[in-house]
């Protein structure tokens, strides 16, 4: 395998991650946005109003100050999990001009 194959295998292999990664992110940031807007409803309610937390196919009655922490904690992951998620991306970016830049110096050679 030549060096410029290698190089575009890796471009092309950065560039499907890169796009895992755009879905991936998109996915987390409305998951968020679901929950704060959930958590937001929650807040118009009055305290002793009854409320449920679903958990797979069914649903528990829950206190709604513990079901506002639980958003709370939602958001919280989904924020944490973007941020890695977002160093992930920039780190592949960085990876894709290289060897975008390595196959052009190769090319260039030939």
């Amino acid at each position: 395998m030549s060096a410029s194959d290698q190089a575009l295998r890796q471009a092309l292999e950065s560039n499907r991650q890169l796009s895992n990664l755009k879905v991936q992110i998109a996915s987390k940031e409305r998951e968020k946005r679901m929950t704060e807007l959930t958590k937001k409803e929650l807040a118009a309610l009055d305290s002793n109003v009854i409320t449920y937390k679903t958990v797979g196919k069914a649903f528990f009655r829950t206190d709604l100050p513990l079901l506002v922490n639980d958003m709370d904690k939602g958001v919280e992951k989904a924020a944490t999990e973007i941020e890695v998620l977002d160093k992930k991306k920039k780190y592949l970016e960085r990876h894709i001009n290289e060897a975008q830049t390595g196959l052009k110096e190769v090319l260039g050679r030939q």
